[in-house]
């Protein structure tokens, strides 16, 4: 009799946790199987209202003159080959992220960059062209084009091109073309960025990363081409790599994977005001703390440009007043329009205002 009154009392506590599940849920089971098209800069700013949805971009964005705030996301997000361009970021999503350095000391970090943090999300067949991330942040912080932080996330068919200056009062920080400080796998993307690391943080010396597809983390990087132009100040540890700046877990539950069939272009020209050197640039990784599972036909044409003068900050630009010269080239068949500007003094070119072929 005691076992009847067991059994009958387990499978009342199961139904009423089957019916609690269905009837107090009913919203999220129904949410999860919704396609958000996005069609707008309003639609794109959605994302912030369903992070964890389905979202699909159905035509090429201009965000130009939209004050963009870095939204966290856990869902997918479908390109379809479409384009993001013009995004400017100016400062770091309101969310800390956590992270940890070589020594596995814990930090709470800023991320900027389209998303601020990337939580087991899906983004595929994207292209943002002409973006401007540049933030300046009090504390420590990680800046790039994607996202500033990623954790068991899948990139995939991701373009990137645009500039990532950080100005940094912290100790923890860096840049990265794609995604800052994280893990996750990064497969067949491209980077074509201008970073550039400032180190303000005078009376501690810092943790700096910079890496053409991913700062610091782990995880798989397959069939990625990069094409970097980086510029790193330091007075702290340099950790500096034309795909990767520092592979290692840092603590977080994730594992070594492939590093393989990836093209590196560019140099990094930086300092380490240091005497404890440690100096990491390469063309692939900077500094292995973890061994890749594979790391194999991986091509890098990249120079390490290391300067011993730590008086000026290395910028591009070399010219305190330019003398800008405009040109404006339209949009013509399948190419983009842009505007050219080149300084008539030191020659330094660059390019914005976009449009769309």
């Amino acid at each position: 009799m005691r076992n009847l009154r067991n059994t009958a009392a387990l499978v009342c506590a199961l139904t009423f946790l089957f019916l609690r599940a269905v009837l107090v849920y009913p919203a999220c089971a129904e949410s999860s199987g919704v396609i958000h098209e996005i069609h707008t800069p309003r639609d794109l700013q959605a994302i912030a209202d369903d992070p964890g949805g389905i979202w699909s971009l159905q035509e090429d964005l201009d965000l130009s003159g939209t004050d963009w705030v870095p939204i966290p996301f856990s869902g997918t997000l479908e390109g379809n080959g479409h384009a993001l361009y013009n995004l400017t970021v100016r400062r770091p999503g309101t969310e800390p992220c956590p992270a940890k350095d070589g020594n596995l000391k814990d930090y709470q970090i800023a991320a900027a960059g389209l998303f601020s943090a990337l939580r087991g999300a899906t983004v595929r067949n994207l292209r943002i062209v002409g973006a401007q991330v540049q933030p300046e942040c009090e504390s420590h912080c990680f800046a790039a084009v994607l996202a500033g932080w990623s954790d068991q996330t899948l990139v995939q068919n991701v373009s990137v091109h645009g500039r990532v200056s950080l100005i940094s009062y912290g100790i923890m920080a860096g840049t990265g073309g794609l995604i800052g400080y994280g893990n996750g796998t990064f497969d067949r993307c491209t980077a074509r960025v201008e970073m550039i690391f400032e180190d303000r943080q005078l009376n501690q010396k810092c943790e700096q990363f910079m890496g053409g597809i991913l700062a610091c983390g782990i995880g798989t990087v397959t069939g990625c081409a990069v094409e970097v132009d980086g510029y790193d100040s330091c007075h702290g540890y340099v950790h500096n790599g034309g795909l990767v700046g520092m592979y290692y877990h840092c603590g977080q539950n994730a594992s070594a994977g492939r590093v393989t069939d990836n093209t590196v272009t560019g140099r990094i020209r930086f300092f380490e005001d240091n005497k404890d050197r440690r100096a990491y640039c390469a063309g692939v990784i900077g500094e292995k703390l973890t061994k890749p599972g594979r790391l194999r036909n991986n091509r890098d044409y990249f120079t390490r440009d290391e300067t011993r003068k730590t008086d000026q900050v290395l910028r591009p630009e070399r010219c305190e007043s330019p003398a800008v010269e405009e040109t404006v080239v339209e949009a013509e068949g399948s190419h983009w329009g842009y505007t050219i500007h080149r300084c008539a003094g030191c020659g330094y070119t660059w390019t914005d205002r976009y449009t769309a072929p």
